[in-house]
């Protein structure tokens, strides 16, 4: 059921419930310290109330059926009454004069449903499926109420309060929208501190944040290199989240799953460079110029990158160009592609039967040959091959001119940790076959070596080496 969510002021609403029961008593467990004013109409309304030990001044009870006149002066209705026929007149009584109605439990009669719901001060979070997975919406709920901690709710309030002053303060609404990133992130540090106390702190703190911004030259930006992971979600760090979620602009390219953008800030500019294996998009100059024009225009700035910024991703070159412009600049970790998938796969990289050393390579170096092809692999080692799908002959009959027995077995990773993952096994021997019989595309990875024996779902005596497995189907 397609819904519109809104937050009506609860001082404006006077409500009616009509209706007795548990269900209706929880409806007024549920609203009556919020500001509305309720009443409740049905025999027995008064001792169901009592009962409950939901009487106060916000709440009136009528011990008598419901009556057409009743909905008059009233702005929302809810229905639980026993009876069929009057739980009919009512909603349509209430249909008929244009006013919210919702008949609790019954989804299909009702022009509105109320979320489920907990309060942090004045944070007022509300869940809703529409009524049709109540269940899942408690687990929400529930898990919610374990991530944020007490003390926000004391911070939410104080915050509210000092709102507009520390926007005198903190006048660049950059600095001020990090600020308050900030404060946020140190929630709890403002534990069993009453609301007073939390006020004084933010300004103080308000007052440290605009001497810092003050001491900054004049266009002083930040980037950020960030490691997106190798594409699921999940996998991004706790800092590279909260580097999206304040980023002015972010530059990314074709490596970073939409999944990961998804989480970024939503007025975040998006700036894609069109990088891949044999198509450099912009450039890696035009890469550079981006990001120290928009630093230099004092914006925050992340370069996402796919995996970590520090493997295969040319952050030295990124790293110099800001240095040499004075631009702030940090790195933010990321999982690895191939700790992703070995993860994933369950490929321990090291072995105390298979391999006590692990290569990482990249497929294509800055002049285009592989060098000392004898130390790559080979029995007690594990080699890692990125962006090699173009360069399978080359390495396979490299390695086995070098020694290297053919009979090595090889996983080659499409779209690791994605959810359109799909992975290949086979022997050093037809790597490049596996590549072109499969139409295997990038990203790729290339895992060669004896560790590749222990893949969960390779099992060598029901399948022998060339099987194949993809994310909904295996196949030998």
């Amino acid at each position: 059921m397609a819904s519109i969510p809104v937050f009506l002021t609860a001082s404006a609403q006077r409500i009616l419930i009509v209706g007795s029961d548990a269900a209706a008593m929880a409806k007024v467990g549920l609203l009556k310290d919020t500001g509305a004013r309720l009443t409740v109409i049905a025999p027995g309304a008064t001792a169901a109330i009592e009962a409950a030990g939901l009487a106060g001044d916000a709440v009136t009870a009528h011990d008598r059926l419901f009556e057409i006149a009743d909905i008059e002066g009233h702005t929302l209705v809810y229905i639980s009454p026993e009876d069929d026929l009057t739980a009919e007149r009512a909603r349509r009584a209430a249909s008929d004069r244009g006013l919210p109605v919702n008949v609790i439990d019954v989804p299909a009669k009702s022009s509105f449903t109320t979320p489920a719901r907990f309060s942090r001060g004045s944070l007022d979070v509300a869940f809703s499926s529409g009524g049709a997975a109540p269940v899942f919406v408690r687990r929400l709920r529930a898990a919610l109420e374990r991530l944020l901690p007490p003390s926000l709710g004391t911070l939410s309030l104080a915050a509210g309060a000092v709102r507009a002053r520390v926007k005198t303060i903190v006048t660049d609404a950059t600095a001020r929208r990090l600020f308050w990133d900030d404060i946020y992130d140190r929630a709890g540090e403002f534990a069993d501190l009453d609301q007073a106390t939390v006020e004084r702190c933010l300004i103080d703190a308000a007052h440290r944040a605009r001497a810092t911004e003050l001491s900054k030259p004049a266009g002083a930006g930040r980037v950020q290199l960030v490691g997106a992971g190798p594409g699921d979600p999940d996998l991004l760090t706790i800092k590279a989240h909260r580097a999206l979620q304040q980023a002015d602009v972010i530059i990314y390219d074709r490596l970073v799953s939409r999944d990961v953008l998804a989480l970024a800030r939503r007025d975040a500019e998006l700036v894609f460079v069109g990088k891949r294996e044999g198509d450099h998009g912009i450039g890696q100059e035009g890469i550079h110029a981006a990001m120290i024009t928009h630093a230099l225009k004092g914006r925050r700035v992340v370069r996402l990158k796919g995996g970590d910024p520090m493997v295969f991703a040319r952050a030295g070159e990124e790293l110099e160009a800001l240095r040499a412009e004075g631009i702030q600049v940090e790195v933010i970790p990321g999982v690895t592609a191939l700790s992703g998938i070995a993860a994933r796969t369950q490929i321990p990289l090291t072995d105390r039967d298979y391999a006590a050393s692990i290569t990482l390579v990249t497929g294509h170096l800055k002049d285009g040959q592989f060098k000392d092809w004898a130390r790559l692999a080979g029995e007690g080692r594990t080699l890692a091959v990125y962006m090699g799908l173009k360069s399978a002959s080359e390495i396979s009959a490299g390695l086995i001119g070098e020694g290297v027995s053919a009979a090595t077995p090889v996983a080659v990773i499409e779209n690791g940790t994605r959810a359109d993952e799909r992975r290949f096994y086979g022997t050093l021997a037809n790597l490049a076959e596996i590549v072109s019989r499969h139409g295997v595309a990038s990203p790729a990875l290339l895992i060669i070596g004896e560790v590749v024996y222990r893949a969960a779902d390779l099992n060598i005596a029901a399948h022998g080496i060339g099987y194949a497995v993809d994310a909904e189907r295996a196949t030998a």
